[in-house]
């Protein structure tokens, strides 16, 4: 039938709902799991003579109204509140498609693209399951749809970018540069950095594999994860009326906004990438001044997107080391000594956000704006920015830009 199913052999027992402590799961999911389960396994050991298609496209639409279903419950009240075990049997019921994608797909590339899109939805919505079963079966069909492309797409810079280029750097004075130091010693920042004052670390990142040549060009991000899902912001800044949401592939992002000149911004924006594609993890390195906090848990994100991507003045209450792998940023940084004139919004929401167009003030509205001191950079490739807990910034993105953040208590 599929030469999948070798390999990504599943026993019975993987399968079983018992597995998940599914006490709070209604009957009538489990009814339907445990049936899904079933028809799932009888396919999967039918010989290609005996094979329905009939019978996989019945059990196709059994797991997509169980996805469906699954689904609303996620949706249902705040994210955080949701029990776990509706996460993880999104997991299951997703690696039940992305595998019946495979047995289906008669066009073995329509197959591929289907059952990695499943497997993507699973690691973005689900839990972890089966040693990472889903991540590692996207990356082997990611792998296996960047072979069947007829021919491998060589990426251009994009000129016009750099032809006008020049025109988005601000105007900025030294006075206000923020100190930049190369590799300081674990002692030099616990004493003379740490929860004091932001600074530009140069060097740290040089033995980063991200940062050798060819590594996260346009090319590389395709080769890697070209047909990964992943969720974008769609809107220059997520303070916008017309901000939104929406799920695309790495390749139909770069297509669409890296690649292309569009009025509106996407953004790949404050996203654990490297949880769902372990793969790009490969390339960066956690600090070891992460490890100077007092929690071992580091949150790791990616930003990916074109120019002109803001990220809104505020502030993350954890120390956070923002890392340029590709391109670069204008940074801004106040105290938050200074919060009473930045004018927060009064929203829970955004509490932690500016009401206030940093480059374009409206001075009628926020008077005191234009007397709070600040510093500012613009971030280079190979260069990371301290910014101590609750620290003001305002980032927009003056080409093409991949960074990595690092958030740590």
């Amino acid at each position: 039938m599929s030469e999948f199913r070798y390999l990504f052999p599943l026993r019975s027992d993987d399968l079983q709902l018992d597995k998940m402590d599914d006490k709070k799961l209604n009957p009538s999911i489990r009814h339907l799991f445990v049936e899904i389960t079933q028809m799932y396994l009888e396919v999967r050991n039918t010989s290609s003579a005996q094979f329905s298609e009939t019978d996989c496209s019945t059990l196709l639409l059994k797991i997509d109204s169980a996805l469906h279903y699954v689904w609303e419950q996620l949706h249902t009240g705040q994210w955080k509140d949701v029990d776990p075990k509706w996460r993880k049997l999104y997991s299951y019921v997703s690696l039940f498609k992305a595998l019946l994608c495979l047995e289906l797909g008669k066009d073995e590339g329509s197959g591929l693209v289907n059952a990695i899109a499943a497997c993507d939805m699973g690691l973005i919505m689900g839990e972890p399951i089966l040693d990472g079963l889903l991540s590692n079966i996207a990356d082997i069909l990611n792998e296996k749809l960047w072979m069947l492309s007829e021919t491998k797409r060589a990426i251009q810079e994009n000129q016009k970018e750099h032809e006008d280029s020049n025109g988005c750097y601000p105007q900025m004075n030294k006075e206000n540069f923020v100190e930049t130091v190369h590799v300081p010693s674990i002692e030099t920042f616990l004493l003379d950095i740490m929860d004091k004052k932001p600074v530009v670390i140069t060097g740290v990142m040089d033995s980063w594999p991200a940062m050798s040549e060819s590594r996260w060009s346009v090319d590389y991000l395709r080769k890697v994860a070209g047909y990964r899902t992943v969720p974008i912001e769609i809107g220059s800044k997520y303070t916008d009326d017309a901000w939104s949401q929406s799920l695309t592939t790495v390749n139909q992002f770069i297509d669409n906004y890296i690649l292309t000149s569009n009025a509106t911004a996407g953004y790949l924006a404050q996203y654990q990438l490297f949880q769902q594609i372990p793969q790009l993890k490969k390339d960066i390195l956690v600090p070891d001044y992460c490890y100077l906090g007092t929690c071992d848990e580091i949150q790791v994100n990616a930003w990916f997107g074109p120019r002109g991507t803001i990220s809104p003045l505020h502030y993350d209450p954890d120390h956070n080391f923002l890392s340029q792998v590709v391109g670069s940023k204008y940074i801004r940084l106040y105290s938050e000594d200074v919060t009473s004139s930045l004018y927060p919004h009064e929203q829970d929401l955004l509490f932690n956000t500016s009401q206030v167009d940093v480059e374009h003030p409206d001075l009628e509205h926020f008077p005191l704006f234009p007397s709070a001191p600040y510093l500012e950079t613009i971030l280079e490739s190979g260069s990371m920015l301290y910014l101590p807990p609750r620290m003001w910034h305002y980032v927009r993105s003056l080409s093409t830009s991949f960074s990595v953040s690092f958030w740590w208590k």
